[in-house]
């Protein structure tokens, strides 16, 4: 079980657009449970269920924490990508103005 979940997790890391569906799913439900937290749970309820209130609002912190960190993955590795790009167009540009070589 650990390896298919450790799996999964490599492969929308690795997957751009999987990892942009991923962050906007999960920034949805956790801004829909942020929603509905605030306008459906009354104080009466949250001082009958204490844990259960506190359960409710962990997921929905964990869900906007992860959205987060999946916006940061996604820019690092932009990041990285125009790094690399860069260097390889300056290597082009050294390389074309020493000329063929004879």
């Amino acid at each position: 079980m650990f390896k298919a979940i450790l799996l999964l997790t490599k492969g929308i890391i690795r997957d751009q657009a999987l990892r942009r569906k991923m962050m906007f799913w999960v920034m949805l439900v956790a801004m829909a449970m942020l929603f509905a937290g605030t306008v459906f749970m009354s104080n009466q309820w949250m001082r009958e269920n204490p844990w259960t209130a506190i359960g409710y609002w962990l997921v929905c912190t964990w869900l906007t924490l992860t959205g987060m960190l999946l916006a940061v993955m996604d820019i690092l590795v932009l990041r990285a990508i125009h790094r690399a790009a860069r260097r390889k167009i300056e290597r082009d540009l050294v390389e074309k103005e020493r000329g063929p070589k004879e």
